[in-house]
């Protein structure tokens, strides 16, 4: 039991790990042009760089296509009635 409820805590905190990189990614591109980062980053950042980008580039590719088709599709509304607003009297 331990095991699943590890498992649903990990991927609980995956959309705020994703949100966090991200932000931290934006940072770093916002305060490094890429010029300057080939220039200043030691020999073994840009190898690392070089060797894993390709298959994080992947994932984040594959995700942001996955999402681009879902939001391309007309919105269609809910079949909820408790997610219905309903106006007050007065």
């Amino acid at each position: 039991m331990r095991s699943l409820l590890s498992k649903v805590t990990h991927m609980d905190a995956n959309p705020d790990r994703l949100l966090e990189l991200l932000q931290e990614f934006e940072d770093l591109a916002r305060s490094v042009s890429p010029e300057k980062a080939h220039g200043e980053f030691d020999e073994t950042t840009l190898q690392v760089f070089w060797m894993r980008w390709p298959q994080v580039s992947s994932w984040a590719g594959s995700l942001w296509g996955l999402l681009s088709e879902e939001l391309a599709l007309p919105a269609t509304p809910h079949d909820d009635p408790e997610l219905d607003e309903v106006g007050e009297s007065g």
